[in-house]
C-alpha cells in the first residue's frame, strides 16, 4: 500500500518553513516520580510515637518506635551490667596497683641483703623484676583505658541492636503509611505484619519528574535535551517537565532507557498525589534552527506520494538534498544533507 491509500486521521497542513520549531513526537506511557523513594520496615511488636505524614519531615525525624518498654527496660539492665562491671575493674586494677606498689618498693627502696628476706613481692604468678614491673604498668594502662571505654562501647552496641525499632526519615520529604493505622494515632497498638511488608513509604520531594521509557533507535539516537514532555490534567492544566537525564533500568531480564524530565516546583504538589499511577505524557522535540519540517498531510496530497512505500522513499523523491531527522507525530523533520 503506498502513502497516498494511508489513512488520515486529520488533516493538518503546514507550509514549507525553516528554523526553530516545536514538533510533537507522539504520547508515551508515563509516570510521575520523585527525586528518590524509599520503603521503610519495621520489627512486630507494640507500636507508637508514630510521626504525623500529613506534614512535610525533616531527615532523622522518628517516624515510629516499637516495643519502647521492653527497650527500656533493657536499657537498665545493660546500665546495671556497666556499673557492675565498672566495680569488678576497679576492684581488678586495685589489686595490680597494689603489686606495682610492692614491686616498685622492693626493686626501688631495699638493698641486696633485705631482698632476700622480701617475699611474696610480685605475687604468686610473677618473680620480682623490673620486667614485671613493666607488665604490671601496662595491664595497668590497659586496664584503665577498658574501663573508660567500656561504657561507650556497651551502649554503642545496645544501640545497634535496637537501631530496628526505631524508624526514622532517611532524608528531607513525605512519609505515606502502607499500613490501616487505628483512629486513635496517640495510643500504642500491636503491629503484626510480616518482615517482608513495608511498614511505611518515604519519598523525597525536593523534585518530581515525568519518566517516560524510549527505546526507539530514532529517537534515542537525539539530542536528549531538545525534548520536553507535558502530561495533561483533568482540570485542563498541564505538568511540563524539561530534559534533566537519562539512564538504564532494569526489568526483570529487559534494559530500559528512561528519560527523566523534571518539573517545576510549582507542580510538585500536584505531581505528590499522581505519585503510583500511570499517565500519557505528549513528547516534544525542538528540532533547532538548521532543519526543515513538513507536514505529513501536506506530503500525502502530493503526487510523489502515489508512487512512494515509506516516508524515507517519498523524502527521497522530494527533497534529495535532505535527510531526515525525525519522523514525528504530524510532521516529518530535515536537515540539508550539506549541513554541518
Amino acid at each position: 500500500m503506498n502513502l497516498r491509500t494511508a489513512s488520515l486521521a486529520a488533516v493538518f497542513l503546514l507550509p514549507l518553513q525553516a528554523g526553530a520549531q516545536p514538533v510533537p513526537v507522539g504520547s508515551f506511557p508515563a509516570k510521575i516520580v520523585p527525586e528518590q523513594a524509599t520503603t521503610l520496615p519495621l520489627e512486630r511488636g507494640t507500636v507508637s510515637d508514630l510521626a504525623d505524614a500529613s506534614r512535610r519531615l525533616k531527615r532523622g525525624d522518628v517516624v515510629a518506635r516499637v516495643n519502647v518498654e521492653k527497650t527500656e527496660r533493657e536499657r537498665e539492665e545493660m546500665e546495671l551490667q556497666i556499673s557492675k562491671e565498672k566495680l569488678a575493674k576497679r576492684d581488678e586494677l586495685r589489686k595490680l596497683e597494689s603489686q606495682r606498689s610492692k614491686l616498685h618498693f622492693y626493686l626501688n627502696s631495699l638493698s641486696d641483703e633485705e631482698r632476700k628476706f622480701a617475699k611474696d613481692m610480685g605475687g604468686e604468678d610473677m618473680q620480682p623484676s623490673k620486667e614485671a614491673l613493666a607488665d604490671i604498668e601496662e595491664r595497668i594502662s590497659l586496664l584503665q583505658r577498658e574501663m573508660d571505654r567500656m561504657p561507650q562501647r556497651k551502649r554503642e552496641e545496645f544501640e545497634r541492636a535496637h537501631e530496628s525499632m526505631t524508624v526514622k526519615m532517611p532524608y528531607d520529604g513525605r512519609l505515606q503509611y502502607n499500613i490501616t493505622l487505628p483512629e486513635d494515632r496517640e495510643k500504642p497498638f500491636e503491629y503484626t505484619a510480616s518482615g517482608s511488608q513495608p511498614f511505611a513509604t518515604v519519598c523525597d520531594d525536593s523534585a518530581f519528574y515525568i519518566t517516560i521509557n524510549l527505546n526507539q533507535t530514532e529517537l534515542t539516537q537525539l539530542p536528549p535535551e531538545q525534548f520536553s514532555a507535558e502530561v495533561a490534567l483533568p482540570d485542563g492544566k498541564k505538568l511540563c517537565g524539561t530534559f534533566h537525564h537519562r539512564r538504564v533500568e532494569h526489568n526483570g531480564s529487559t534494559d530500559m532507557l528512561v528519560y527523566f524530565f523534571r518539573l517545576q516546583p510549582q507542580d510538585h504538589e500536584t505531581a505528590y498525589t499522581m505519585l503510583g499511577g500511570n499517565a500519557k505524557a505528549a513528547i516534544t522535540f525542538e528540532t533547532g534552527e538548521d532543519v526543515r519540517i513538513e507536514s505529513k498531510a501536506k506530503l500525502l496530497n502530493r503526487p510523489e506520494a502515489a508512487e512512494s512505500e515509506n516516508w524515507e522513499e517519498l523524502v527521497q523523491r522530494m527533497f534529495p538534498d535532505y535527510n531526515i531527522v525525525l519522523i514525528a507525530e504530524r510532521d516529518i523533520v530535515l536537515r540539508a544533507k550539506n549541513a554541518k
